[in-house]
């Protein structure tokens, strides 16, 4: 490895896991501005198969390698057998893909978020071919802290040889969260020998910049006063039922708070048919936009909604203001798990899916909307005392990356 950041060029390659959201794009993307920033003589290269890449502005000296996403033709009877055999061909063709990627760009440093050997394990291959052919190269593990029910990691791990990699193939282990909050080696079994790879930096949020409240108000023509609950869901996939709550639940609590206005983002993800179906369903005092800067809109809230997402959750965190948890719906429970975990030190309230509609929101909201928020953003600082994640990540790295 070079000694200095400003001797010699560095490549870094950073595989960002993404299917239905854009949490970890964005991430990604918020780890390379300031990885970037803090080595000009560096560049990087994100491997990812988020299909709006092109929507984010990539930093300088920053370009990426689009993975190939399944993509389901309308009108096609095939049979779920010729479906699994069509999969498996891309699967193929992905982890082929990142082995010529990795072993062609022959990176200093490579950084892999979220599943230690890429999604069901696309990365393997690649990963341990590049440290055969480049034994200098240097690989961190980006854990973002809850995957899922931990035995169920713990299960996917052995099988896929995660262990292994933790042990012999990984030089560091960086966790996107807090020990206080949840212990990963606990969790998912991480061995003694292991453990000290493990380097907690924290929550890591993107940067905004400052908002003026009264400024914001005006761009979205709500009156200078009265609170104000956002509502956003992501990018968007599953987040109808969410926001259609969140609308019905605002209706109820006009007669507590006739003055109460509401904004809700759908995302870029969400079906055109659902976002007209909440559309038509907007007034005055609740909105529906597609598309916003949702740091700087939660930034003016005085009570938040938003789904469980690991990004969702920690900018609504991060600026101290009442959230209400929905955790996704699906056979994985990351989601419920953090809604869960924050509840529980009385950082969040949450509703569970299956009980989702307006007046159990509505109900979660009033907390919300009564909570001081000088109360809520002290409870934040106590339990949360930073969200440089991205920052202290950029430090930890020096140590493979050269000093500053």
């Amino acid at each position: 490895m070079k000694e200095s950041p400003t001797s010699e060029a560095q490549t870094c390659l950073l595989y960002a896991q993404d299917s239905k959201g854009v949490g970890h794009i964005t991430r990604t993307l918020t780890i390379a501005r300031h990885l970037l920033g803090a080595y000009p003589n560096t560049v990087a290269y994100i491997a990812t198969e988020s299909p709006i890449t092109g929507e984010f502005e990539l930093p300088e000296r920053c370009d990426y390698v689009k993975l190939p996403m399944w993509l389901d033709p309308h009108g096609v009877h095939a049979t779920e057998a010729e479906r699994e055999a069509a999969k498996r061909r891309l699967a193929k063709v992905r982890a082929q893909m990142l082995r010529d990627a990795s072993l062609g760009l022959a990176p200093d440093l490579v950084l892999v978020d979220h599943e230690p050997l890429g999604h069901k394990g696309e990365f393997r291959e690649g990963l341990w071919a590049l440290k055969a052919q480049c034994p200098d190269t240097k690989f961190v593990f980006g854990l973002r802290d809850i995957m899922d029910d931990g035995q169920r990691i713990r299960a996917q791990w052995r099988e896929l040889g995660v262990y292994e990699a933790l042990e012999s193939l990984y030089d560091g282990i960086a966790v996107y969260g807090s020990r206080e909050l949840y212990d990963v080696a606990e969790a998912y079994a991480i061995p003694s020998s292991v453990h000290s790879k493990l380097h907690y930096c924290g929550y890591i949020v993107r940067e905004t910049g400052t908002v003026d409240s009264d400024a914001l108000r005006r761009q979205y023509r709500l009156p200078s006063n009265g609170p104000l609950v956002v509502a956003t869901v992501g990018g968007g996939s599953d987040g109808f039922p969410v926001l259609e709550a969140a609308q019905a639940a605002v209706e109820r609590l006009r007669s507590e708070h006739p003055d109460l206005h509401a904004i809700l983002v759908t995302g870029p993800l969400m079906p055109a048919d659902q976002k007209r179906k909440l559309r038509a369903r907007t007034s005055p005092t609740c909105q529906v936009v597609s598309r916003a800067d949702n740091l700087l809109l939660m930034r003016a809230a005085d009570a938040i909604v938003s789904m469980g997402g690991y990004n969702s959750v920690c900018e609504a965190l991060s600026v101290g203001r009442p959230l209400v948890i929905v955790p996704r719906a699906t056979h994985k429970i990351e989601q419920q798990i953090r809604a869960e975990t924050l509840a529980a030190h009385g950082l969040a309230r949450w509703v569970h899916p299956k009980d989702l509609d307006g007046e159990t929101l509505a109900k979660a909201l009033e907390w919300a909307l009564h909570r001081d928020p000088r109360d809520q953003a002290q409870l934040v600082r106590q339990i949360i005392p930073s969200f440089e994640g991205a920052s202290r990540l950029t430090a930890y790295l020096a140590r493979w990356l050269g000093g500053n």
